[in-house]
């Protein structure tokens, strides 16, 4: 009877430590699977690559300030922007103040705007419509003041529109008629940065931002007094401050024979083609656009902010997270060798010395990474440091020695992890543009999200 409670007794105890030692195991490896990291897979997306150059620079033109010969009161016949031929006449001289007096009575009698005046207006009122943005609150002041000054050029033109009145009233020589000294566009702003050239702008020059002011007045003018600004060319330059990286991207284009960048300004989103030049200055390095139309668009400008595309290509879009670096033997790529029994180019042959002193090939099989016009970059898998390739002949020879690093990915599309090389094109902290031509990836294939996660053959599912 004591004899087969003992029995009963062992059994109990083995099956209790069988049951105890399932437990812990179990226990130990949810414990370990809690603070590993998830595998994740990520599928290869498709993207757009924008190289571009974004920067603000300082419009340079051919243009002058000119200045009244005498004291009086300034009446202009044209409207800021408007066109001008040599000796044409820009503006008057009321020394007397008589006319200009004659033409504020003219102006209040008027109880509404014409049509033309209105609907300037209101194409102002669309332009900034279309073009606002939270991040440009103060282009809702800019057109106020553009408003502004379109009422006071039509305000400014009733001269022109009561001349035979005037001459009638007062006598032809009651006023000056001041001419044009040659054709161009006339602009009734300036900021004192009419001089300006390519020699002398710099850093300084682009950073202080000067205003361009209204030079019109109701007030009289003294002799030597700014009134008008006259732009006598529609040829323009845009010079950008850039970076040593953005002026050699550009240098670099112009190597490649490509004459023309698409700029878009980003002031009103108006795209077209410029043609362009890099240069190298004291203070840093510059982009000079060179336009030959639309100076009147910001004839009033100074300062504008462009975006420059300098180049545009599709590629394939991964995680930053999925990048790997992987050790490599870097080898002149003419020792890639088929073999015997391959197709690829995936075999080397090791050179040993036998027993006896001979030179013996051995045909190794090797996984092939990358390869280019010069080089191929091979696994260290079954070579070693020192060991000798050679071609069949012998003659040619390279020992393995120079060790390289290359990006890749660990691609799963066959349940295994698999090392596949990669070219990025650009990146930040959360993705990677990788080139399609240059890297061992295609659109939908199925890589590691979480990269330090696994090692390289590992099985997935």
């Amino acid at each position: 009877m004591a004899e087969e409670k003992k029995k009963r007794l062992a059994h109990i105890n083995i099956g209790t430590v069988i049951f105890l030692a399932v437990v812990i195991y179990l226990t130990a490896v949810v414990i370990r699977d809690l603070g590993r990291e998830k595998l994740a897979v990520y599928e290869v997306g498709e993207s757009i690559i924008d190289d571009e150059i974004k920067s603000s620079g300082v419009i340079i033109r051919k243009e002058t300030l000119e200045k009244t010969d005498q004291e009086g009161y300034i009446n202009y016949y044209l409207k800021d922007g408007a066109k001008v031929r040599n000796g044409g006449v820009i503006y008057t001289i009321d020394t007397s103040g008589k006319i200009t007096s004659y033409l504020k009575d003219l102006g209040s009698k008027k109880d509404q705007i014409s049509s033309s005046e209105k609907k300037q207006v209101f194409d102002d009122l669309r332009a900034l419509q279309e073009g606002y943005s939270d991040d440009h609150f103060s282009d809702i002041y800019n057109a106020r003041d553009t408003i502004n000054y379109d009422l006071m050029a039509y305000s400014d033109t009733i001269i022109a529109d009561n001349k035979e009145e005037l001459d009638e009233k007062f006598g032809k020589n009651s006023y000056t008629e001041v001419t044009a000294p040659k054709a161009g566009l006339i602009s009734y702003f300036s900021d004192g940065q009419e001089k300006l050239t390519v020699a002398k702008t710099d850093l300084s020059v682009i950073n202080q931002k000067a205003r361009m002011e209204d030079l019109r007045s109701r007030d009289k003018m003294k002799a030597g007094t700014p009134v008008y600004r006259l732009v006598s060319s529609q040829s323009w330059k845009l010079m950008l401050p850039v970076s040593k990286d953005e002026y050699t991207r550009l240098r670099d284009l112009k190597k490649k024979k490509v004459k023309t960048v698409e700029v878009t300004f980003l002031k009103d989103n108006f795209t077209i083609r410029a043609d362009y030049e890099g240069k190298k200055k004291d203070d840093g390095y510059y982009i000079i656009l060179n336009f030959d139309d639309y100076v009147q668009r910001y004839m009033n400008q100074r300062y504008l902010s462009v975006r420059i595309l300098l180049n545009e290509t599709k590629g394939l879009k991964i995680p930053t997270s999925s990048i790997v670096e992987k050790e490599v033997y870097k080898i002149p790529v003419r020792f890639l060798t088929n073999g015997s029994d391959s197709e690829s180019a995936d075999q080397v042959n090791i050179m040993t010395v036998s027993k006896k002193g001979e030179k013996v090939l051995h045909q190794k099989k090797v996984t092939v990474y990358k390869t280019d016009e010069e080089f191929a970059y091979i696994s260290k898998d079954g070579l070693k440091h020192g060991d000798i390739i050679a071609s069949l002949d012998k003659t040619d020879r390279f020992e393995l020695v120079e060790k390289t690093s290359l990006q890749g990915v660990f691609m799963v599309n066959r349940g295994y992890a698999v090392f596949k090389s990669v070219t990025i094109v650009s990146r930040n902290e959360d993705y990677c543009i990788i080139s399609p031509e240059e890297s061992s990836i295609y659109l939908y294939d199925r890589i590691i999200l979480n990269s330090q996660t696994i090692r390289e053959n590992s099985v997935i599912y």
